[in-house]
């Protein structure tokens, strides 16, 4: 087709060819009766792909009138077969695809965000859970067909390889030349469910966090899906619980990928929510439940020139000070303590802290366990969550505390949290304050005071 050409009695009219697939040509068209912009599918191999004969194109725009209406997934406007030509008009989505954006963060050296890795992949997980519930099988999840609307929201296309996950006995994808984002049941003809979709999302994900797909040549694939550790993302911004997610949604064998595209929705949205509640925290200012420590280490790097003492000497003060804040978190009404942030909310990191740990956040936080296990007492690890999260290019430590139901001394001493700040108190006070607080049971003021 040139541009010029018109269709369906001069309604739809062609502007010029978008791209081509291994069965069709994909062509920019105006509907001059309504006058917007779609896309044109002419199938270049329209052979029956069912048992009962229907063909390619036939095929696809079932599945996408069987999908109805969902904001990530494309919208079939009209179809027709004429002269042994197969048509299909959908929206158009000029915001292009997840392929030119992976392409252009690669060339540009310029990687992806974390937010946007984390909104595009929700949305995808979200198309798929809705494509799932309707008992489709999609089997082409890739950036390719990953387009974006207007205003950047997700749209699923291509379904032409789609299946009925009632009735699989359709198109072997085995000996297809573009194996990348298959999972390995698909690639090796076997039988598949919704979780060979979790596996094109892993492979996608993993795309858009590090350039490339996990395996390289088609060759390669067979043996990375039986024989090489499953890989995980390597960039440093990236937050434990994505990592995670890929890595589960890259298992060779379907059992050990999540159970459903709901729950890879469930995973992001905890991300992007945690993500959201830091970013909120981050701008509040230091109150009797919140505060920040730039770090363990006073000055970060070495001792001041003239100080004398030991490094160790150094990070057990520290240490200390970090411990009155969590102890008196812990017996008032719980708070965040967040360390790696400066007092102008500039985010240093941890990575200077705890030199015999070697820069290694496992080391921090197996350190940072061991020093409260052993001065607040083991079974306060239950009241406090540690949670190490990337922060423009450093790490943070979020500490959550919640309020204990019996006091936290720190060698025999007891903190309280006023205001924003942290306050020791005097036996008297202490005794005052238990009574205050906690002790009904004339017992428990009498275990207090001894």
């Amino acid at each position: 087709m040139q541009p010029g050409d018109v269709l369906r009695g001069g309604r739809y009219e062609i502007q010029r060819l978008l791209g081509s697939g291994l069965d069709k040509k994909v062509y920019l068209g105006v509907d001059l009766s309504l006058g917007h912009q779609v896309a044109i599918d002419v199938f270049n191999n329209n052979n029956p792909v069912t048992p009962g004969g229907m063909t390619v194109s036939a095929w696809e725009a079932r599945v996408l009138g069987r999908l109805g209406n969902h904001p990530n997934i494309a919208t079939v406007q009209e179809h027709w077969e004429d002269d042994g030509t197969a048509v299909m008009v959908t929206r158009y989505l000029p915001g292009g695809s997840l392929r030119d954006r992976i392409v252009r963060a690669r060339e540009s050296g310029e990687p992806i965000t974390l937010d946007v890795i984390v909104r595009i992949s929700t949305e995808i997980a979200r198309g798929l859970a809705y494509i799932h519930g309707r008992r489709i099988l999609y089997r082409d999840l890739q950036p390719r067909n990953v387009l974006f609307d207007e205003w950047g929201t997700v749209h699923l296309v291509d379904f032409d390889t789609a299946v009925s996950l009632d009735d699989e006995h359709m198109s072997d994808l085995s000996e297809r030349p573009d194996v990348d984002y298959m999972a390995p049941e698909v690639a090796e003809g076997r039988r598949a469910d919704e979780r060979a979709d979790l596996y094109s999302l892993g492979v996608t994900m993993f795309e858009m966090c590090e350039g490339r797909v996990p395996f390289g040549t088609r060759d390669e694939i067979p043996a990375g899906h039986h024989g090489v550790p499953v890989p995980t993302p390597a960039r440093s911004d990236l937050p434990d619980a994505v990592r995670r997610l890929v890595h589960q949604l890259l298992e060779p064998a379907p059992e050990a990928r999540p159970a459903s595209a709901t729950d890879a929705v469930d995973a992001l949205t905890n991300v992007r929510t945690m993500r959201e509640d830091i970013g909120r925290l981050l701008t509040s200012d230091e109150s009797t439940v919140l505060e920040f420590k730039a770090t363990l280490r006073v000055p970060v790097g070495p001792p001041l020139p003239g100080d004398k003492r030991p490094a160790r000497e150094i990070e057990q003060r520290l240490e200390h000070e970090v411990l009155k804040t969590l102890a008196a978190f812990l017996n008032t009404d719980g708070g965040t303590l967040i360390i790696g942030v400066a007092d102008d909310k500039s985010i240093v990191g941890i990575e200077e802290d705890f030199p015999r740990t070697k820069g290694s956040a496992d080391g921090w936080r197996r350190t940072l366990d061991d020093v409260v296990s052993h001065r607040l007492g083991h079974e306060v690890m239950s009241f406090i969550d540690l949670r190490l999260e990337p922060w423009d290019g450093k790490t943070i430590a979020l500490i959550r505390c919640s309020r204990r139901d019996e006091p936290t001394w720190i060698d025999d001493e007891l903190y309280i949290r006023r205001t924003a700040s942290t306050e020791k108190l005097s036996s008297r006070h202490a005794l005052a304050w238990w009574r205050q607080h906690w002790a009904s049971d004339p017992s428990e003021s009498a275990a207090f005071r001894r």
